[in-house]
């Protein structure tokens, strides 16, 4: 033994001596060491090292920890210092449901509805009494249907204000375009995305068909497209120009609006495309805008793709690629692929920190399932698992949102 003390093979024999004696042999011919001398233990031994050193690790540790007192989390409607735990842990007061029904809007069956919206729609027309242009933001519900038609009712009196022409076929999907005011995104099996101009009724843009979802994201650069020819597509929309510049000599009736009296400049570029393996069901912006998240039939993942920023940098600090992609796993173990289910619609809590992933398509009979997880890609755990009631339906695509006090969903 070395006046710099026993080498390592040689504490773990007189380690194995002590506590492992069946295996000593073994270890000694593998390691082509003598047998080690019981009265001439080495000091310190190895369980005596282990120890010294998972206590200066420990010191160290505790060294460079600070103790900071937990902010509470706000209760002004702000969500400031909720994490997606404390958020999960809100309680649903009792009573809170659908009451009785307060109004029907004739002329719209609810068997032939596919979406719903609430929305202050603009309206342009010309007045001939005051021989001048009027300009209003009506407060309407607008809604698609398997008739091919999207329809806009005045949300006081339930009239059919008006009917523009998209000849959306099975419709599934429709959001206002967040940085054009005026312009509402629709999409369709049939005829794809559709930028459709409100004031005048007119289609801007069209895309692939079998386009069942389409979204934007929180400050209207993006708008991301998912569809049934196996494709996610990103496209990116131009910078709107001014409504009119100082040099224009723009006459303007007082009752007129000048971004209804102009001709709209949104417009919209592909910028990424990503081919996937079966039929995209669900699509939504994470609330930073910095990823596109969507899910597939028949997969057990949330899937993420990285949007372009000008630093790089991910919501976790690490650089990251613009576009590249994340996915995090439905099932407890993330080396688990078994797929028993498919996710089919997706809301975000309006905290913007909890994702909620309602199930359908199941190998089974234990119904629909709302899934929460925290919003972020690295965010695995399983917040909490919903149980709907509902069974699942081939000519069915469940859809839910969340109560705007984020107590519950529907």
């Amino acid at each position: 033994m070395s006046s710099s003390g026993p080498h390592l093979p040689t504490l773990i024999a007189h380690y194995l001596l002590t506590a492992y004696p069946s295996v000593l042999p073994t270890f000694l011919a593998a390691a082509s060491l003598p047998a080690p001398d019981p009265a001439n233990p080495p000091n310190p031994d190895l369980r005596t090292l282990a120890a010294d050193y998972a206590s200066q690790s420990l010191t160290s540790e505790l060294a460079s920890t600070s103790l900071e007192e937990r902010a509470e989390p706000a209760k002004d409607g702000s969500w400031r210092n909720w994490t997606a735990k404390d958020v999960v842990a809100i309680p649903l007061e009792r009573g809170v449901g659908l009451k009785q029904v307060v109004r029907t809007v004739e002329g719209v069956s609810a068997m032939n509805l596919l979406t719903v919206d609430v929305r202050r729609v603009p309206r342009r027309e010309f007045d001939t009494g005051l021989a001048a242009y009027r300009s209003q933001w009506n407060r309407s519900i607008i809604t698609s249907s398997v008739d091919k038609t999207l329809k806009i009712l005045d949300y006081t009196t339930g009239e059919v204000s008006e009917s523009p022409r998209t000849n959306l076929t099975l419709g599934r999907s429709h959001h206002r375009a967040a940085s054009c005011r005026r312009a509402k995104l629709c999409s369709a099996p049939d005829h794809g995305k559709i930028p459709l101009d409100l004031v005048d009724g007119r289609n801007t843009f069209k895309s692939n068909k079998f386009v069942v979802r389409v979204r934007t994201s929180p400050d209207g650069r993006w708008m991301a497209t998912a569809s049934y020819d196996h494709h996610i597509v990103i496209y990116e929309a131009n910078e709107l120009s001014p409504a009119y510049t100082e040099d224009d000599q723009l006459v303007l009736d007082e009752t007129d609006d000048i971004s209804l009296a102009c001709e709209p400049t949104l417009r919209y570029t592909e910028r990424h495309r990503i081919h996937v393996s079966s039929n995209p069901e669900a699509v939504i912006f994470h609330p930073s805008g910095d990823w596109v998240m969507y899910t597939l039939r028949d997969s057990h993942l949330l899937h993420y793709i990285r949007l372009p920023r000008d630093d790089g940098m991910a919501l976790d600090g690490e650089g990251v690629e613009d576009w590249e992609t994340r996915a995090k796993s439905f099932n407890p173990h993330p080396m688990d692929t078994h797929v028993s289910f498919s996710v089919l619609d997706l809301a975000i809590h309006p905290s913007g920190k909890v994702i909620a992933c309602l199930t359908g398509d199941h190998r089974g009979g234990s119904g629909e399932r709302v899934l929460l997880y925290g919003i972020d890609p690295e965010e695995t755990e399983r917040l909490a698992c919903l149980w709907s009631g509902g069974e699942g339906d081939d000519f069915v695509l469940p859809r839910m949102s969340w109560l705007p006090d984020g107590t519950g969903i529907m």
